[in-house]
């Protein structure tokens, strides 16, 4: 299972995911490579290698001894450019022996954003209703069947199911995140609209997700679903309900 979702991950057009053996950056997903402006079928390389000099000695004892949580360090461009970024480091089993799995999230321009759960809540299961809806059909369609994959995954949590199928649960969920993403910067391009402000909401969503999702355990798995949940309404309300008003002026039902 877990070398399904590591697989999964470093597939994902969108998140910045590394596996790294004995320091050697072996497999990078695209947007890792895009990340660091390497080529996709680029040779395995000493991953600090991709750092500042300075944080090589914090990130190789990271890759060590994963632990919870991010490690801030400088990293570098292939063109020499230096970004801030946040790593996220996990042990993995794969087929062809352990490794760790490394997320990295750029950062620059803007503080470490991290979610911190309501002491003491959980994620209530909301059911879809019209207050909701945009008023464009594929949009709301897309949107209600996020609330159903998140309620569903919060009825796993409270009946207490193994880590196994809440894993696949969510990573059923991020897959159907980036779908529903596809298809909204998609209708924008469309109708000629611009889509800055949506793609960087969407591109710090699935970073949020990949945060969580780098340590798989229930309880960051119901962390995600609770911000999930947050996430949903309040990109309705400020983000897709404006757009859907653009996009029905522009003749999308």
């Amino acid at each position: 299972m877990q070398t399904a979702c590591v697989e999964a991950l470093i597939g994902a057009n969108l998140l910045a995911i590394g596996v790294v053996r004995d320091g050697m950056l072996l497999h990078a997903s695209p947007a890792l490579a895009r990340m660091f402006g390497l080529a996709q079928d680029a040779p395995p390389r000493p991953f600090v290698a991709l750092i500042d000099e300075r944080d090589r000695d914090l990130l190789a004892q990271a890759l060590v001894s994963p632990r919870e949580g991010v490690v801030g360090v400088r990293a570098l461009h292939s063109d020499g450019r230096p970004f801030d970024a946040e790593l996220s480091v996990t042990r993995a089993s794969l087929p062809d022996g352990p490794a760790v799995v490394v997320a990295v999230f750029d950062i620059t321009g803007h503080r470490q954003r991290r979610f911190v759960p309501r002491a003491g809540s959980a994620p209530r299961r909301v059911q879809w209703s019209a207050r909701y809806e945009v008023g464009i059909d594929v949009i709301d369609g897309q949107h209600r069947h996020l609330l159903e994959l998140i309620n569903r995954l919060q009825q796993e949590l409270d009946a207490g199911n193994d880590l196994e199928p809440l894993v696949e649960s969510l990573r059923e969920l991020v897959r159907y995140t980036e779908h529903h993403f596809a298809t909204e910067e998609r209708l924008m391009d469309e109708v000629g609209a611009s889509a800055e402000r949506h793609r960087g909401e969407h591109q710090r969503l699935l970073e949020s997700l990949m945060r969580f999702t780098a340590k798989l355990d229930s309880d960051t798995v119901s962390e995600s679903s609770h911000f999930l949940q947050d996430w949903l309404f309040r990109h309705i309300d400020e983000v897709d309900r404006p757009f859907g008003a653009l996009l029905r002026s522009r003749g999308q039902t």
